[in-house]
């Protein structure tokens, strides 16, 4: 139950963050401000994709070890960091 509420917390903290920085890059519709280009350090990149492999290898250790409700819970937040990981992904190349 307490890694169900820590993966809860994990992904409704992640969401916020990607639409506060999501709405805080975003140039407004009627701005005739030039497209800038900025290239994303290495490091946001592993963190945005290592997340969801960290929590990949945890679901399979979780299955290993024959912890059934775990590894649902792991594989559940795995598919929801997936996710994030696109769309944070989506929003910093644009």
């Amino acid at each position: 139950m307490l890694l169900l509420v820590a993966d809860a917390v994990i992904v409704v903290f992640a969401g916020l963050l990607l639409v506060a920085v999501g709405m805080g890059t975003a140039h407004a519709p009627h701005s005739s401000r030039p497209v800038q280009s900025s290239d994303t350090p290495v490091l946001v990149w592993f963190v945005v994709w290592g997340v969801p492999a960290v929590a990949a290898v945890g679901a399979v250790v979780h299955a290993r070890l024959r912890m059934p409700v775990t590894a649902v819970v792991q594989s559940l937040f795995t598919l929801v960091c997936g996710l994030m990981a696109v769309a944070w992904t989506r929003m910093l190349l644009s």
